[in-house]
């Protein structure tokens, strides 16, 4: 057979080579060509012979012979030095490219958005009924497990909307971007890690409680619009409260975890954040909107918060640099941050960003210096016990002044007139009134109006037992929500969820973010695309999603 000859060739091309075109010039070196069918043996004495002329020619001694023999010798190694200098020029001088690999074409969706439908009855004949389809889990079961990933995900976008049984869209989420959605049964968990799966089991992060299928198109519908990458960072969604509303991420000072939840109340998954009119006092706020003309005001609070705790997921997978100290993020709204386990630096601080003097004329100099004391004292005791309790506060900043009297020897005429001076919640710049409004176990963020009556920076502590901070009061009134402002972590979740949630309120990406957020986060690298003008996306996401 010729294929068995062309092997048949080649193997033996490779026991017996052809004989190179100088094998007679070696041969005269080794002083005679070998027989055939013997090996070759050095002539020790054909080498004396070679040596002794190259001698002779460079001395008066050379005959003839000798000078023959030396010509010979060096048109030989002239001619092998051709032969390397050829094979290198060859191998560097301006090679041929290799042919770059003829990729291989990327296989074609077979299902486009504008005919999903269509398709879908011509390759599962079901009804020609988008609801019909979304509804018979046993046919969406099919599609996910039939279609290729392209078609698939085309096709889960089209129906998502419409899908009314939670655990096909539990499966949807899992399948589309590749996030474990975890309810109250132990169906679905094997889509976590192992010592995950045990943490969940264990109630760690909270017991999970069953989804409602409302509240799965949100994160669906949300999840479209967040970065696969980012996506990727999710280790587990749950839904951990059916009675509020709101959502965490799990981690700590250097990361997260990569776990978080979203909660809702049934039947409000589209939940808006509003002031509620006249049941809600002036200044005061609901969810993390301050008045109605915050940016935020009027967006539903699942999409947003979905998207947020995210964002917290980004920032901790980065190790925090996003939002923490001396990141790029923080110059827009100025933030200072102070260690909370320095509560006289804290004090100082806060006296600092007083307008004109603490208690405004109401202590002299002598009450102030006793009212700094006493705060200090006041920081050092366990917060949670005055949580939103101001009364209770009193009795300890009153308990706390007599010790610091007692102790300091400070002769104070009235002890009890004193004590009402410095707990006097009216006066503008009552130091005690705003260290204690400013605690983490408080609604740390500075969400009424009055809470910064009196200073020329709002100063408050983010989390308990986390650093104090203050912020440039002129952001104020270009801010998402008050929220924003609870500390620099929650800015870049506000400002992740602004700009990635937009569509789904009819706006473009980044059209709802403050412009000196929007340009921060452009110039990290962090938006999708920049638009000139502002904004990120094109009018057809804002369209689709509205």
């Amino acid at each position: 057979m010729p294929q068995q000859a062309a092997v048949e060739s080649k193997t033996a091309s490779k026991e017996a080579p052809a004989k190179k075109s100088n094998d007679t010039t070696n041969a005269s070196m080794k002083g005679q060509q070998p027989e055939s069918g013997q090996a070759s043996q050095p002539d020790l004495g054909a080498i004396c012979d070679q040596v002794r002329s190259l001698l002779n020619v460079y001395s008066d001694q050379a005959t003839p012979e000798d000078t023959e023999r030396v010509k010979g010798i060096l048109g030989f190694l002239s001619n092998l030095w051709s032969s390397v200098k050829s094979f290198f020029s060859k191998k560097t001088d301006n090679p041929e490219p290799a042919p770059a690999p003829t990729p291989e074409p990327e296989a074609e969706p077979q299902i486009n958005k504008s005919d999903v439908l269509a398709k879908l009855v011509e390759i599962f004949e079901c009804p020609d009924n988008k609801t019909d389809i979304a509804t018979n889990s046993e046919l969406m079961t099919r599609i996910m497990n039939e279609l290729e990933e392209a078609d698939r995900n085309t096709a889960m976008d089209y129906l998502y909307d419409a899908v009314t049984d939670p655990k096909i869209l539990m499966d949807m989420i899992w399948y589309r971007f590749g996030v474990p959605v975890v309810d109250s049964s132990t169906d679905g968990r094997d889509r976590l890690e192992e010592a995950l799966r045990t943490k969940v089991a264990n109630g760690d992060y909270g017991t999970p409680i069953d989804w409602s299928a409302d509240g799965l198109v949100v994160v669906y519908r949300i999840y479209l619009l967040l970065p696969q990458s980012d996506l990727d960072l999710i280790r587990c969604l749950m839904h951990c409260d059916n009675t509020t509303y709101g959502g965490a991420a799990w981690g700590n000072q250097y990361t997260t975890c990569g776990v978080y939840y979203v909660d809702y109340v049934p039947g409000h998954a589209d939940l808006e954040e509003i002031i509620t009119g006249d049941d809600v006092a002036a200044g005061k706020v609901v969810g993390h909107i301050d008045s109605e003309d915050d940016t935020r005001n009027g967006v539903r609070y699942m999409d947003m918060t979905t998207a947020h705790e995210l964002g917290h997921i980004v920032d901790g997978n980065s190790g925090w640099t996003l939002s923490g100290v001396g990141s790029s993020m923080r110059e827009v709204s100025k933030w200072e941050e102070f260690d909370y386990a320095s509560p006289e630096t804290i004090v100082n601080e806060m006296v600092n960003s007083i307008n004109g003097t603490p208690y405004n004329g109401t202590l002299n100099d002598d009450e102030v210096a006793i009212a700094k004391k006493v705060g200090v004292r006041y920081l050092n005791r366990e917060q949670k016990n005055y949580k939103n309790n101001w009364a209770a506060a009193t009795v300890a900043i009153n308990a706390d002044l007599k010790k610091e009297i007692n102790e300091s020897g400070v002769k104070v005429a009235d002890v009890k007139d004193l004590g009402t001076r410095m707990t006097n919640e009216n006066v503008d710049t009552n130091l005690l009134y705003h260290l204690w409004r400013g605690q983490g176990v408080n609604m740390s963020c500075y969400n009424h109006s009055d809470a910064m009556r009196g200073m020329n920076r709002p100063f408050h502590q983010g989390y308990r037992n986390q650093p104090w901070y203050t912020f440039d009061n002129s952001r104020w009134s270009d801010k998402i929500s008050c929220y924003e402002f609870r500390n620099p972590k929650e800015e870049f979740a506000e400002t992740y969820a602004s700009y990635h949630a937009a569509p789904a309120f009819g706006k473009k990406k980044g059209e709802i973010t403050p412009k000196p957020l929007l340009d921060w986060f452009i110039s990290a690298g962090l938006a999708d695309k920049e638009v000139p003008g502002g904004g990120s996306s094109g009018q057809e996401e804002a369209a689709e999603y509205k």
